[in-house]
Formats: structure tokens, sequence, C-alpha cells
């Protein structure tokens, strides 16, 4: 007999080494795609985090180089399920493309904008 395992909302998965990965930021780990719920140095040994992957919102630093629209989608600058970042990695999404997050906030002085994940894999 099945029974529930988890509610899905949050993945285990381990950060590539040398990496550094902070609370509330967007990543691509593992091949998922969400907001980290722990913390973790570049020299840490221990490399296992939680990722939220619902479809709450968060605000999170984005690129310096894009300005996105309130609607516009987002979508990691390469292909492959290496480790990303959402503040180097995200580019604004063409049509058809899948994309990762949609804007809801506009971009402020400091660079975050508030962004609502899509379901993993969604075409635009």
């Amino acid at each position: 007999m099945g029974h529930l395992y988890s509610d899905g909302k949050a993945v285990d998965v381990t950060a590539d080494a040398g990496t550094t990965v902070n609370f509330g930021d967007l990543y691509r780990i593992g091949g998922w795609t969400g907001f980290a719920l722990d913390a973790i140095a570049s020299g840490d040994t221990v490399r296992d985090l939680a990722l939220e992957v619902s479809e709450r919102i968060w605000k999170v630093k984005l690129p310096a180089g894009i300005t996105p629209v309130v609607g516009d989608h987002l979508v990691w600058d390469a292909v492959g399920v290496a480790f990303k970042a959402g503040d180097t990695n995200l580019a604004i999404a063409g049509a058809g493309v899948l994309g990762v997050a949609k804007v809801l906030v506009v971009k402020n002085s400091n660079g975050y904008a508030a962004v609502q994940l899509t379901a993993q894999g969604t075409r635009v």
C-alpha cells in the first residue's frame, strides 16, 4: 500500500562543491529549480539543502543586465542541469521557451524583484 512521502513543496538536493548558496535565493540544483531554504558557504563540506519548489512568491536578486517587466517569464541562460544562481544566470524568456519564474513586481533599485515559480518545465 502506498503512503504520503512529502507534500511536494520542497525537495532535497546537494549543491556542487565550491558553490555558495544563500537562503531565499533562486537556484537550479540537481535538475530542480527552487528557492534555497538553507545557506551553504563555498567551503562547507555538508552540501545538502532543501529547495522550495512550490509556487509561492519570493523577492530575489536578479542579474544586473536584465530589466524584466511585470508578466515577463524568466529562464536559465544556458541549457542543462548544472548549478545555476538566479542573481547571475537568469534571462528574459522568448516566446515558447520553458520559463522557470514569472515576474510579479519589477526589479527595485537594489536589484530585487518579486517572482513566482512556474510549474517545473512550463511553456510560456
